[in-house]
């Protein structure tokens, strides 16, 4: 077999044509390293070893560019190029030579990933550490070395202005609830929640007066307090709130 033609087509990409018609896309490393502008006679070995390297290269190529747009982990590249449908030899040897010229660290990626989730997301340690190990690193590499009491008390301070109509006890649900799911675990923030308290009294009140004026003749007397209790308790009320403002009968 002779290469017939050259054309160049992007980047550092070129095209050349065999004369049994054959088109190679091949980068100008790859036709460098076996000498093809001198030696244009290629036999079927020789075209099994340029094919091999040239995929290695376009590999490290789309990696590289991949990894220029941010951090990524090895799983992220070697998912990457599992979609591009490179077989697992050419992947580990693109992983190799990334991390041998540097373009892939464990623990740069760690540091790096945490910082940007303590300086742009209000996520807390557990999803950190929830997420990086999705991406492929164990939970011994992982340190995070930060103070959340901040954090927390803003996430608290957010919830309790948005949710001043729920009552103390549903508030503190509400708030461990978005807490956990941000990635907090509830001994950060369990002493935190016994400090807050709204005043719901006359929102129990006007909940009592609706309760009342629709029940009040369905049950009496003692039966319809109870219901009624029951009713204001799992609303969230604190019970004894509730007996205040039922025998004060408002």
């Amino acid at each position: 077999m002779e290469i017939i033609k050259y054309k160049k087509t992007k980047g550092n990409l070129y095209e050349l044509e065999i004369d049994n018609g054959t088109i190679l896309k091949l980068y100008d490393d790859t036709i460098m390293y076996f000498s093809l502008l001198l030696n244009k006679k290629i036999d079927h070995q020789l075209l099994t070893e340029i094919t091999k390297y040239n995929d290695n290269l376009d590999a490290y190529y789309l990696s590289l560019n991949y990894l220029n747009k941010k951090m990524r982990s090895h799983q992220e590249i070697e998912t990457y190029l599992k979609k591009k449908e490179f077989n697992q030899s050419v992947i580990d040897l693109t992983i190799k030579k990334l991390e041998q010229d540097g373009y892939l660290n464990r623990q740069k990626f760690i540091t790096s990933y945490v910082n940007d989730q303590l300086n742009l997301t209000m996520n807390g340690p557990d999803k950190i550490k929830f997420n990086l190990i999705k991406l492929g690193f164990n939970e011994d590499e992982i340190v995070i070395d930060y103070n959340f009491e901040d954090k927390i008390l803003k996430l608290i301070d957010k919830k309790v202005k948005l949710n001043k109509k729920l009552s103390n006890n549903a508030l503190k649900i509400n708030v461990a609830n978005y807490l956990v799911n941000l990635g907090y675990s509830k001994e950060l923030f369990a002493n935190y929640l016994d400090d807050i308290r709204i005043d719901n009294l006359e929102m129990l009140k006007k909940d009592y007066n609706i309760l009342y004026k629709k029940y009040h003749q369905k049950y009496q007397d003692n039966k319809l307090n109870l219901f009624i209790r029951d009713k204001l308790y799992k609303k969230g009320y604190n019970i004894d709130e509730i007996n205040e403002v039922i025998n004060n009968d408002y």
